[in-house]
């Protein structure tokens, strides 16, 4: 596959102005250094297209490592074949009937020289010195006749009289006499060993006496791999943001290993197109290619022994050495230790961290270390691990379970026996440390390798007292992970060897853990069962705070299916025990169910009040996850009731937390209800770049009542953008898996089964089947209306029953419907709801013949619906005042208030109300807008200008957040939206974009 040319633009520039001046006259040397693979090559090749475009030759010669004997190899390689397309003439009048010297230089070309010069008495010094001026002379005629570009490509390896020749041209090719314009271009490694000193000496000589210059290649930057990989795949950067964070952590940077892993991840199939899309963004390691490791063991063949043994024990250590950590593995003296160092920095397999933390050594790319791991064999690493092992315990001393995950590494490859039994305590503590600190999938990895141990035989009976931490610890991790059905296997041994031992307090424990797992499956009839047992044990067993906690999530599982009374005593039994047990923690999860419990069915400021509460216990206390749970809370509460700015400061606090701890599945639930969040406020395209990553993680870790709500709030983008098919395909899923199509009279899931009705309502609108899409409003109406949750009535579902009623000019059925979504949203201080209701009071009073009076009316409506905002429904309500003015009289307003709804679906890119909007100007008489909308930054909102400008200020993601008071997640959301609208691919670009005036008005400084 092909891969652009990225990063290398100030390079190109410079080189490219270079091409311009040799061709306005006189000659240049330019040295091109980095490390293999940096992408030298490939920017001399940029250049030279550059200048065969301008009319320059082309010579092109490379070094190689097993012709460094062959004198002036290089300068053959490169004009040999131009010299072979002249005839004889020419030959001799370019080198003024010296042809023959230059055999010494193309041997096999031209005539070997006479010998009588030679016996007349001429020193070698004389000889070589008329062979370069010949030389010299013969190029500098080359280059008067047509301007030369002549490439010189790995000069670390060229012979000796090549690089001689090299400073000798490079000094005189601007002599007057010579003429011609002639551009050299030299190339070479500098990190993949010693550069050799005859080069780098003719490299300062020339820089010194201002006869060359050189450019030095850098790695590619994070932001720049980024755009490599969007572009060479045309995928939104939000889309392949943690993979190329990951590919440039990998390689650091280096684009030939950035192009052969992705071509090994393309050839393999763990990347590939599926509908016209790339997809396996979320791989998580990276073999290595066979071509990178056979460049990298080149390498490393051509070390030293000393240096060889050092380097093997470091790729056993891993990345970021200490230097008394690698002292403490090698047994060796210093001053060869050290040596050994030398020898590997100079020829650039190690580098030393400019990290205050690690003062030491890391290798200079994590794919050196695989290529030199890999190279160890079976064998040899498992002894080499031993040895690390052992010493790195005597160095740590008492603090060696602080490095319990190090230690585990190394006693866990390291063999049988004590070994065995040391890695498998050193398992269970890394495993243990990394739940604490929520490093959930670490913590997965250690614990599945102590329960290997324990359960190969290659524990002595007696010696497995760690099994049930382990075992409980693995269920913790895998339940937090998503990965529900290993957990529940896992939570049912815990739970049977627990009640073998007659440990009900475990018992309870487990039983909770189950009950929370089939709740966030959506089954809350199995995890209502499995509370009820855990309540019984957990009184059993004398723990009161433990039966409180089953208890408070047992009422958000009763709430759930409608038993939303029996939900109520066991949240206010809580509340109790809470108070009497004096413990905070508790009583912030107590505050945060009653929030849960009047969050749906009101009073809205009793929810508000104990969110409030709750958010404040659980920080004082330190339980982030109830804070996180409550913030969450708190923002639906907030979308709910049409509270947008409350909405966006929870969906900030979730971001945060969820981030602090690590969890995908707590990032999930903060996606749903920022992805709806932005679906209101109109940023349409970071939504659903936002639930491209979502759905899919929501499928695999089995968020069966999240993913219902993420496909119906995605369906309904699509729904409003027009496109048929893709709200097909969301909502169709979504009805399947809340059960759509089942018997409501059984449990089900209200929290997935009405949104999923409210999806279904809005898909059958979009069709035109108006009557079967009240028929399953109004059936979704009955299971909120059974379970008492009312907000889920009035958000959405109501407002299209209505509609669609309107539709079928059955007023009256509107108007109750109405009457109702007025009663239960003054009740609940809902704004949305109250504008939708203002909305239908006067479209009825227009439908029923009276436009004149529906006007306003509807103005103040679509007011109060921008208001909230619910910007797409506002613009539709819009269009429709258009129409009313028009039956009223008013034409000039009703153009007013159509370009202006225009304007708005345009942004959105609704298709289909673009297209009623523009056939309503017509029919007015008026000429529509621009359908593509306001190109570049025209087509930017408030937000997305402001986070352009902030970039343009050399500010980070985390830097913006802070300013605008937003997630640095948020702000690479909007970045993304920002590039895709103005045509850049990386902030470089937009920086650029904004510092020429590019968003309008005067230049950014």
């Amino acid at each position: 596959m092909a891969f652009p040319l990225v990063g290398r633009a100030a390079e190109l520039a410079r080189l490219e102005a270079t091409v311009a001046a040799v061709e306005g006259g006189g000659s240049r040397t330019l040295l091109l250094a980095g490390e293999g693979g940096v992408g030298k090559t490939r920017l001399a090749r940029a250049v030279a297209e550059s200048a065969a475009r301008r009319g320059f030759a082309i010579a092109e010669g490379r070094a190689y490592s097993v012709e460094s004997g062959v004198p002036y190899a290089v300068f053959a390689d490169a004009l040999a074949p131009t010299l072979r397309r002249l005839d004889a003439a020419v030959l001799n009048v370019l080198t003024r009937g010296a042809s023959a010297e230059l055999a010494h230089i193309f041997p096999g070309l031209l005539a070997e020289p006479r010998a009588d010069r030679a016996a007349a008495g001429e020193s070698a010094a004389e000889a070589k010195a008329r062979l370069y001026w010949t030389f010299v002379q013969m190029v500098g005629r080359l280059a008067s006749r047509q301007p030369l570009l002549l490439v010189l490509d790995n000069l670390q390896w060229a012979d000796a009289a090549s690089l001689e020749l090299l400073h000798f041209v490079a000094r005189q090719a601007h002599h007057p006499g010579i003429g011609g314009r002639l551009l050299v271009l030299g190339i070479y490694n500098d990190a993949e060993g010693a550069v050799p000193a005859l080069l780098r000496d003719a490299e300062h000589s020339l820089v010194s006496l201002g006869a060359a210059q050189v450019e030095c290649v850098a790695p590619l930057s994070a932001d720049q791999t980024l755009e490599l990989v969007q572009r060479a795949f045309d995928t939104p950067a939000d889309v392949v943001r943690g993979f190329a964070a990951m590919l440039h952590d990998w390689t650091r940077g280096n684009p030939f290993f950035v192009e052969e892993t992705i071509k090994s991840l393309v050839e393999s199939g763990r990347l590939q197109q599926r509908d016209g899309r790339w997809t396996g963004w979320s791989v998580e390691s990276i073999a290595l290619p066979r071509t990178l490791r056979d460049a990298v063991l080149a390498r490393v063949e051509r070390v030293g022994s000393e240096a060889r043994a050092l380097l093997d024990l470091a790729a056993v250590l891993g990345a970021r050495m200490r230097y008394a950590t690698l002292r403490a593995v090698r047994d060796a003296p210093d001053d060869v230790v050290l040596g050994a160092l030398d020898e590997l920095r100079r020829v650039g397999l190690l580098v030393e961290t400019d990290d205050a933390e690690h003062d030491g050594y890391d290798f200079s790319h994590p794919l050196v270390r695989d290529a030199v791991y890999g190279a160890l064999g079976r064998a040899r690493a498992q002894r080499l691990h031993a040895q690390v092992a052992d010493a790195l315990e005597r160095f740590h001393g008492a603090q060696a379970p602080a490095h319990a995950d190090e230690l585990a590494f190394h006693f866990s490859r390291g063999g049988a026996g004590a070994l065995t039994r040391k890695a498998l305590y050193y398992l269970a503590e890394s495993g243990r440390r990394a739940l604490e600190r929520h490093a959930d999938r670490a913590a997965a990895t250690y614990l599945e390798s102590a329960l290997e141990l324990l359960e190969a035989g290659t524990v002595a009976p007696g010696e497995d007292a760690l099994r049930p931490a382990v075992l409980e610890g693995l269920a913790r991790a895998r339940q937090r992970l998503g990965d529900h059905e290993a957990a529940e296997a896992l939570w049912r041994r815990v739970r049977q060897e627990a009640r073998e031992r007659g440990d009900r307090h475990t018992v309870a424990v487990v039983e909770r853990r189950l009950g929370l797992m089939h709740a966030a499956g959506g089954r809350h009839d199995r995890a209502i069962e499995r509370f009820d047992a855990g309540h019984a044990d957990a009184v059993e067993a004398g723990d009161e705070a433990l039966a409180t906690r089953i208890r408070l999530a047992r009422a958000t599982s009763l709430q759930a299916i409608g038993r939303r009374d029996d939900a109520r005593r066991d949240v206010l039994a809580a509340l109790d025990a809470a108070i009497a047990l004096g413990d905070e923690p508790l009583l912030a999860r107590v505050h945060r169910a009653m929030l849960l419990l009047h969050l749906w069915t009101g009073p809205i400021a009793d929810a508000r009040t104990h969110g409030e509460r709750a958010v404040a216990l659980a920080a004082e206390s330190g339980e982030r996850l109830v804070e996180w749970s409550a913030h969450w809370a708190m923002a639906i509460l907030g979308g709910l009731t049409g509270d947008a700015t409350s909405t966006a400061h929870h969906v900030r606090e979730s971001e945060r937390l969820a981030d602090a701890i690590r969890s995908p599945v707590l990032r999930l639930w903060t996606d749903e209800v920022a992805i709806e969040y932005m679906a209101g406020i109109g940023e349409w395209t970071a939504a659903l770049a936002r639930a491209e990553q979502a759905i899919p993680a929501a499928r695999a870790l089995g968020q069966r009542t999240l993913l219902a709500r993420l496909l119906v709030w995605t369906g309904l983008i699509h729904r409003g953008l027009g496109d048929v098919e893709r709200t097909r395909e969301h909502i169709e899923e979504a009805w399947r898996l809340a059960g759509g199509d089942e018997s409501w009279e059984r449990p089900l899931d209200v929290h997935a089964v009405v949104p999923a009705h409210t999806g279904m309502s809005g898909y059958l609108m979009l069709l035109g089947e108006n009557a079967r899409a009240v028929e399953i409003g109004e059936r979704g109406l009955a299971i909120a209306d059974r379970t008492g949750d009312v907000a889920w009535a009035i958000y959405r579902l109501l407002p299209f029953v209505i509609e669609n009623s309107l539709y079928l000019e059955d007023f009256e059925r509107a108007g109750r419907h109405n009457e109702r979504l007025r009663r239960e949203s003054e009740r609940l201080g809902h704004a949305l709801g109250l504008a939708w209701a203002d909305a239908t009071d006067a479209l009825l009073t227009y439908l029923t013949g009276n436009a004149r009076d529906a006007v306003p009316l509807l103005r103040a409506a679509a007011g109060a619906l921008e208001a909230v905002p619910f910007v797409f429904d506002a613009a539709r309500l819009r269009r429709l005042i258009g129409r009313a003015m028009v039956d009223a009289g008013d034409t000039e307003g009703a153009e007013r208030e159509l370009r202006r709804a225009h304007e708005v679906f345009v942004r959105l890119g609704a298709q289909r109300e673009i297209r009623a909007t523009r056939e309503q100007l017509r029919a007015l008489g008026a000429r529509p807008p621009a359908a593509s909308g306001a190109a570049g930054a025209g087509a930017l909102s408030g937000r997305e200008a402001e986070i352009a400008r902030l970039v343009a200020l050399r500010k980070s993601n985390k830097e913006i957040g802070a300013a605008l008071d937003i997630s640095p997640r948020t702000v690479s959301t909007h970045l993304s939206n920002i590039f895709v609208k103005l045509g850049v691919g990386s902030r470089g670009e937009l920086t650029d974009l904004v510092r020429g005036g590019g968003l309008g008005g005067q230049r950014d400084t």
